[in-house]
């Protein structure tokens, strides 16, 4: 039998062997037939995850979060700990690549350098989009929100979010003072608008003010777990009715309660309880979480 030429590898060692049958087992067909599987498996780029169009753009449904590539775990010191040894920035590539040959085409994380160097390297043989917020912490020395979003303009990401520290402080129940300005810069500069807010009331009063925000990165679980030390006292059926009242879409964060929640129940809850024009944002601290997450993603949608 002569070769046949196809484009995948692991067809091409499969039809190579297998034109070999008459002198081989079938114990050891058997064999092939796995190796083959498992190369189509490498090679392909599996398209599973959907794809929400937020402003014209295209965002995968699954987001891949980072507070593991910063050794934020929200759940203990030990873990915290983990994830710092683990995720040097090799380990961050190999992760966002893996995300990427999935479907999953976007990376949302606070402005700073380090993220952006990985994110910029890996857009001259990919599609991937970047969702950056204005987080204050230790990863950068950029120390004001006003700071982190010049960064997030100066490098295009695909959307700007102002972070939940300053849309969320003690204010007048009218108003979220300085936020109007920051959304025009964002939207001068051609990009997408966001905020991040844990509370439903912050939510409300954006919509009320018509600050023009495109989408809302917003927490939800079945356990109503925000972060540890968190005094507001909304109810988890309130955060369901808010996201499913008002159109615009939703970026879902905390769907695992930081660990506190097993994939399997967490993820189709959340699915059951947005929006299809809603996202989900996770961060994945192996390659066999992503698999896991995608596998309960695509039984549930």
């Amino acid at each position: 039998m002569p070769f046949v030429s196809v484009q995948d590898e692991g067809e091409r060692i499969y039809l190579a062997i297998f034109g070999l049958w008459p002198r081989i087992s079938v114990k050891w067909l058997m064999s092939i037939v796995v190796i083959r599987e498992r190369y189509k498996r490498c090679w392909t780029q599996e398209k599973i995850v959907k794809l929400i169009d937020i402003e014209g753009k295209k965002f995968s449904k699954i987001i891949c979060g980072s507070n593991p590539f910063y050794g934020h775990s929200h759940f203990s010191e030990a873990r915290n700990k983990e994830y710092l040894v683990r995720f040097n920035d090799e380990y961050i590539i190999q992760t966002i690549r893996i995300c990427l040959s999935k479907g999953i085409n976007t990376v949302e994380s606070c402005a700073n350098e380090r993220i952006w160097k990985i994110v910029s390297s890996l857009q001259s043989d990919t599609q991937i989009q970047y969702i950056g917020t204005t987080r204050i912490d230790e990863t950068s020395g950029l120390k004001t929100h006003q700071k982190k979003l010049q960064f997030l303009l100066d490098i295009k990401a695909d959307a700007c979010v102002i972070h939940s520290q300053f849309v969320d402080r003690p204010q007048k129940v009218d108003e979220i003072k300085g936020l109007m300005p920051l959304i025009d810069q964002i939207h001068e500069n051609n990009l997408i608008a966001g905020i991040s807010t844990h509370k439903v009331s912050t939510v409300e009063l954006c919509e009320k003010m018509n600050y023009g925000i495109d989408f809302y990165l917003f927490p939800l679980n079945p356990a109503g777990f925000v972060y540890p030390g968190y005094d507001g006292k909304e109810t988890v059926e309130d955060r369901i009715q808010l996201i499913q009242n008002i159109a615009k879409p939703f970026i879902i964060m905390k769907a695992l309660a930081s660990g506190r929640i097993p994939p399997c129940e967490g993820i189709p809850f959340v699915l059951e309880n947005i929006k299809e024009n809603d996202l989900i944002t996770l961060g994945f601290g192996s390659a066999d979480e992503i698999e896991e997450t995608l596998d309960i993603v695509e039984k549930h949608l």
